[in-house]
């Protein structure tokens, strides 16, 4: 993916947006899954951990 320079409002609305996004996607899971709270926590860390990797790969 190239890399495109955000203003910080630019980013403010995208942090914004991800979080909403993020965050209905998590309680629709525990709706339909009845999983707890470290469940959602662990799945979200293993999210980061991929794109922390993915960014580590790009930069080598």
């Amino acid at each position: 993916m190239s890399k495109i320079d955000y203003t910080e409002e630019q980013l403010s609305e995208m942090r914004e947006d991800a979080f909403v996004n993020i965050k209905e996607a998590c309680m629709r899971l525990q709706e339909r899954t009845k999983c707890n709270n470290d469940v959602v926590i662990k799945m979200l860390t293993e999210v980061s951990q991929f794109y922390i990797t993915q960014d580590e790969k790009n930069k080598n």
